[in-house]
């Protein structure tokens, strides 16, 4: 009888750990496991009082491969990115938006950081691009 309680305790323990181990995995699928229809895709950021964000992602083969970042005025024209290049107490965006297309590109995915000295518009990228890879799906 005790052989029987002891293989019953030892299946009840492998049989919680697996559960367990089930439960932690991710569901997320921004890690690039995802494969898109191919075209172009445009998205946007969250609209605010000084424009939004927006990003044309291209898709070939099922994989991400050009993203190009925009910053929009509130009135939907781009911004200028030579006023954009680090001086006067504004950010590089000219360059910040080429590198960080460059890592979702490389990464198969919108979960990059964000950049630190322009981190709500980082986030606005972000979410642009995650809501064209929405379209693709």
């Amino acid at each position: 009888m005790k052989g029987i309680t002891k293989i019953f305790l030892v299946l009840l323990l492998i049989t919680s750990l697996a559960l367990t181990l089930t439960a932690c995995g991710s569901s997320d699928t921004s890690n690039g496991d995802v494969t898109y229809k191919d075209g172009t895709y445009i998205g946007q950021g969250e609209k605010r009082e000084f424009g939004y964000e927006e990003a044309e992602v291209t898709i070939e083969g099922g994989q991400i491969t050009n993203i190009v970042l925009k910053r929009m005025t509130p009135e939907g024209e781009e911004v200028d990115y030579d006023e954009w290049i680090g001086e006067d107490g504004r950010p590089n965006l000219k360059q910040f938006r080429v590198d960080m297309a460059e890592e979702m590109i490389e990464k198969q995915s919108y979960d990059v950081d964000a950049i630190a000295t322009a981190t709500e518009t980082s986030n606005g990228w972000k979410d642009a691009v995650k809501n064209a890879l929405e379209q693709a799906k």
